[in-house]
């Protein structure tokens, strides 16, 4: 996938990048996100609500991708207690959730097949009924 890297490696960045919907420069987002970043400003309503809804959920993704870049997200071992690590992005996870990002988008942000993403977000999200639920309706 164009902009994968290792932690510790150097991703292609773009320095800024000025979102359709709102307008307001971002600095440093990965230049693999452009193209769903784009896309996702046409899901939303052209409201006040909807540039809002776009604003968290760009946010979130971008977070969620600077995570996968620093991190050795496959060193996290399912079969042990979650490491801080993994606990910092499960909330992260959670905080996507909540604002509405599909899975499929969490997975790309991230580079993680979907089931290891709610892997992750079941060992450090509470309240996870709801995750089950996401991953049924992606199957």
């Amino acid at each position: 996938m164009p902009g994968r890297v290792g932690p510790g490696e150097s991703a292609d960045l773009v320095r800024f990048w000025r979102a359709p919907v709102f307008g307001v420069k971002l600095q440093q987002v990965p230049a693999f996100l452009l193209p769903r970043l784009a896309e996702m400003a046409s899901e939303v309503p052209d409201t006040d609500v909807g540039r809002r809804i776009y604003y968290e959920r760009v946010h979130c993704l971008l977070v969620l991708a600077h995570i996968a870049m620093r991190t050795d997200l496959a060193g996290f071992r399912l079969t042990e207690p979650p490491m801080d690590a993994e606990r910092h992005l499960g909330a992260v996870l959670g905080q996507a959730f909540h604002q509405g990002c599909s899975l499929a988008d969490v997975a790309f942000a991230t580079g993680l097949p979907a089931e290891r993403v709610v892997a992750i977000g079941k060992r450090t999200i509470r309240r996870t009924g709801w995750l089950s639920r996401i991953a049924a309706g992606q199957a």
